[in-house]
């Protein structure tokens, strides 16, 4: 599909977005430059407060150092102020001023005014008329100056030579007197003092300019407003010792600082207007391109149910966008969609499932053009092929069922069609499986011809019941059975074929079952009828016999090679025969068949083969021999327990009645009549015996006269101690105060009234 509007929607936006974007770089270098103006501005900022303070310590060194001298060198006292001056003075005072001169090499010259003769000591020696820089020195003594340091001067050691730009120091000597006998003048060079500062800073990049308070320009480039596009000044300082200013910037040669400077606020101008351009652009652009949105939109709402507009408000109840009213359409179409393509796909998938078993089962009509026209559907080549009908049965389903969910049990029951079809088709052959029921696949496989057909026929159950049991978690049994390609033998082949499954329950599981397998006696039915009714009547009597009558009945089971259904029909014989045999025995015999009928029930639901049918019937009937053995013996136990107790309440005067006289009497061990005793009565045989005796006792004391010694013995006490003791321990008093204090005492101290 070609994206036209895409791309008519991208080239609407490009245009502004690049526009935009430039402006936006320009913006931002300049912004970046400004970063560095303020940098170059700082940078400046310190250069200019770094000359100024090296002009200034210069300065105030020569100043000190001459103050100094005055202060403290006797010969210049003396040479301003003695009576008379010698060669060898104005020598001495040359080399003071050389030794000036060599200490500061921004000295330019020095020269001393002697005001008592006018003598003036420089290079040469004048008189002041005669001196070049005479103006000044009337100057200095007819004024008096605030700041040590004068501004820019011309000054000419000789008429005949070019003067030199300097700044002048004066002072008086001696420094401290109301008048002054001379002044020591000191002369800076102002090349010499710019030779010095072209080592801080690159003259090329920077420029430094120091002017006086008369805004004479002292050092660096003469007055900028013969050429004010040429420098950018950044920074400006006024020293407080001099009063000179300095100034300090870059050079701008070609004009591009002063452009990008006086251009920086142009350029954030069209930077803004840049941006508003753009919304606005957006906007416009938007607007034109919503047209169609707004337009689909409109069919949308036009053609979609009134069910699909409560999709154009959210949770909160506020309606969302076009898009989302279309996503929510188009999430319902396809939605519809799929539910329509998947109930299309059931239907046709429970059609061919319906087709393919009215066409095996027979319960329809179904032509033989009909089932062609379906083989051509479904694509099979079948023209002039053998087939080979296979009903395939999952084992022990029920285990099957209770070890995987429904949705696991799909998948597997899926998986094994799929096995089925890749192995059918390794073979070369066609194949149509569907699930008959939820246990059963049924399926038929179209061979090919010749050899590979007799090979595919023999290798394809197996190799289906071989994959199933080495990689699947459950078994299968298949029964097969060949046919030629007319659907009427089809379904003979499917009904023999369904019929061999019946046959695992002799011949096991887990296994393919061919019609070769099926070898079978007729058995004899009086014999196994009377095998069971034989079997019935030794578990109701639980002989032990009861086993071998089982085993006979499950031999002719597998001589016979019987079926389920043959199976289940003498099972069911079975159960009715034992039923009568138990029902006309007593109510506890009735009691326990009940327990035993229930779980023969369960087994009957359950097997899968004789064999595992054989050993749980084992199993069932042994536990049910055991359970009628032990009431059995439990009644017997009862009769003699009962009988002995009767013994026990007619003999207890006999002092011999003891444990191994009933032993020997009843031809019990001790143990057998202790336990017996026990469990039926609640007590043991001692316990009973002494209750017996004594409470005969108690109505001896007090209802005859006999004495206490005869009614021991009367009793079954040979010994009085032990009838006193014993009558003591049960009712709390001897006999004697038993009978002093008559019932009441009895009925005061004994328990037992």
């Amino acid at each position: 599909m070609k994206q036209n509007w895409f791309y008519r929607l991208l080239l609407s936006y490009l245009p502004v977005f690049f526009i935009v974007i430039a402006i936006l770089f320009l913006a931002f270098f300049q912004a970046l430059n400004e970063q560095s103006r303020k940098e170059a501005v700082n940078a400046n900022a310190f250069l200019a407060s770094q000359v100024l303070q090296h002009v200034d310590s210069e300065l105030k060194k020569i100043e000190y150092n001459i103050l100094s001298g005055i202060l403290t060198h006797s010969f210049l006292a003396q040479y301003f102020t003695g009576a008379e001056v010698t060669v060898l003075d104005n020598i001495q005072a040359v080399k003071i001023m050389d030794e000036l001169k060599l200490q500061f090499p921004v000295i330019d010259s020095v020269y001393f005014v002697r005001l008592k003769d006018d003598y003036i000591l420089a290079d040469g020696s004048f008189r002041s008329d005669d001196f070049p820089d005479k103006a000044f020195i009337r100057q200095i003594v007819d004024q008096q100056h605030g700041s040590p340091w004068t501004g820019r001067r011309l000054y000419k050691a000789y008429a005949s030579v070019t003067g030199k730009d300097v700044v002048t120091l004066a002072r008086r000597v001696p420094h401290f007197a109301t008048q002054a006998s001379g002044f020591i003048v000191i002369n800076v060079g102002l090349d010499k003092m710019q030779r010095s500062l072209s080592q801080i800073y690159n003259p090329d990049i920077s420029f430094v300019r120091l002017s006086d308070e008369q805004d004479q320009w002292l050092l660096g480039e003469p007055d900028p407003i013969a050429d004010p596009g040429r420098q950018q000044v950044f920074a400006s300082y006024v020293s407080s010792y001099t009063g000179w200013q300095v100034e300090s910037g870059l050079r701008d040669e070609a004009g591009f600082v002063s452009f990008a400077l006086n251009a920086y606020n142009v350029w954030l101008a069209i930077a803004f207007a840049a941006v508003l351009f753009g919304v606005i652009w957006v906007i416009h652009v938007t607007r034109r391109n919503y047209k169609p949105i707004a337009q689909l939109v409109s069919l949308i709402q036009t053609s979609v149910s009134a069910d699909a507009e409560p999709d154009k408000r959210d949770k909160r109840g506020k309606s969302t966008n076009e898009f989302g009213f279309i996503r929510g359409a188009l999430e319902q179409l396809m939605e519809e969609t799929n539910k329509v393509r998947r109930e299309n796909m059931e239907i046709i998938l429970r059609h061919k499932k319906h087709r393919f078993i009215e066409a095996l089962e027979g319960a329809s009509a179904v032509k033989e053009e009909e089932w062609q026209a379906e083989l051509a559907k479904q694509s099979l080549d079948t023209a002039g092929r053998r087939t080979l009908v296979l009903a395939m049965e999952i084992d022990r389903y029920r285990e099957f069922e209770q070890a995987h969910d429904k949705f696991n049990r799909s998948l597997l029951l899926f998986l094994l069609s799929s096995i089925v079809q890749e192995i059918a088709q390794l073979h070369r052959a066609s194949v149509w499986a569907e699930w008959t029921s939820e246990r059963q696949l049924s399926a038929v496989v179209w061979l090919p011809e010749g050899e590979a057909g007799d090979a595919a026929s023999a290798a394809i159950p197996g190799e289906i019941m071989q994959w199933v049991k080495d990689n699947l978690s459950f078994t299968v049994t298949i029964g097969c059975e060949e046919a030629d390609g007319a659907l009427p033998q089809i379904r003979a082949a499917y009904a023999a074929a369904a019929r061999l499954l019946q046959y695992k329950a002799t011949l096991g599981t887990a296994r393919v079952i061919d019609p070769r397998d099926v070898s079978r006696t007729s058995p004899a039915r009086l014999d196994y009828y009377q095998t069971v009714h034989r079997l019935a009547q030794s578990l109701r009597i639980s002989d032990p016999g009861w086993s071998a009558q089982l085993d006979e009945l499950f031999r002719h089971i597998y001589d016979g090679c019987y079926a389920r259904q043959e199976i289940e029909s003498l099972l069911q014989f079975m159960h009715q025969t034992l039923r009568k045999a138990f029902l006309e025995l007593s109510r506890e015999y009735r009691e326990g068949w009940q327990e035993l009928e229930t779980r023969l029930l369960e087994l009957e639901a359950q097997w899968e083969t004789a064999t595992e049918l054989h050993e749980r019937c084992a199993s069932l009937f042994e536990s049910a021999t055991d359970q009628i053995q032990s009431l059995r013996e439990s009644q017997q136990s009862r009769v003699i327990v009962s009988e002995i107790r009767s013994y026990i309440e007619a003999n207890y005067a006999n002092p011999e009645l003891s444990l191994d006289h009933l032993s020997e009497r009843f031809v019990m061990h001790t143990k057998s009549i202790s336990k017996l005793f026990k469990e039926e009565f609640g007590e043991n045989f001692i316990d009973f015996l002494i209750g017996l005796r004594i409470g005969k006792a108690r109505e001896l004391l007090l209802g005859s006269e006999q004495s206490l010694q005869e009614i021991s013995v009367q009793v079954g006490y040979s010994n009085y101690n032990s009838f006193n003791r014993a009558f003591k321990n049960l009712n709390g008093v001897s006999p004697r105060d038993f009978r002093r204090y008559g019932s009441e005492a009895a009925s005061a101290s004994s328990p037992d009234e």
